[in-house]
């Protein structure tokens, strides 16, 4: 019966509007890698992670699908956006394990959280590509104000989506 249980679940959570959404958003990755106006999401993809993970720890529940197709997003904007491989990754669990909880603890404008986590999620990768090119001696990615424009657009739809929820 409990076997049931789960398999009913993961069937609940794999539905047609997750199918499409993962098409899109795999389609939209590739476009923000031709059009630079286009944000990359990492950011939203980071909000999303942190509410996926914070919900499994508040229901008990396994981490599903969901969960690896972000983390199989976040590898894709990696290799579309010409950062080093899982540096998304990285940046991502040491954000959540370093300063996520104090961010969400401490800051006093709770709506505003995850703009606030869109622009660390940045932040973070953009020092661990600075590391990374540094110790492969390799050209620094530098933010131009394109990309300052896009994070700023990310985290307004962060503040959307997930002004609630996080």
């Amino acid at each position: 019966m409990k076997k049931n249980a789960h398999v009913k679940n993961y069937v609940e959570n794999l539905n047609l509007n997750y199918v499409i959404s993962g098409f899109f958003f795999i389609f939209y990755q590739i476009l923000s890698s031709i059009f630079v106006y286009l944000p990359p999401f990492y950011g939203i993809f980071f909000c999303y992670a942190f509410y996926l993970l914070e919900q499994s720890e508040k229901t008990l529940q396994k981490l599903d699908f969901r969960w690896y197709f972000c983390l199989a997003f976040l590898l894709f904007a990696d290799i579309t956006h010409n950062f080093f491989i899982f540096s998304s990754w990285i940046a991502f669990f040491i954000f959540y394990y370093a300063c996520a909880d104090w961010i969400k603890t401490n800051f006093k404008i709770g709506q505003l959280i995850a703009s606030v986590f869109v622009l660390c999620s940045y932040g973070f990768i953009w020092i661990l590509d600075m590391i990374f090119s540094y110790m492969g001696n390799q050209n620094v990615h530098f933010f131009g104000i394109v990309n300052f424009i896009s994070i700023l657009i990310e985290a307004f739809i962060a503040y959307i989506f997930f002004k609630d929820k996080i």
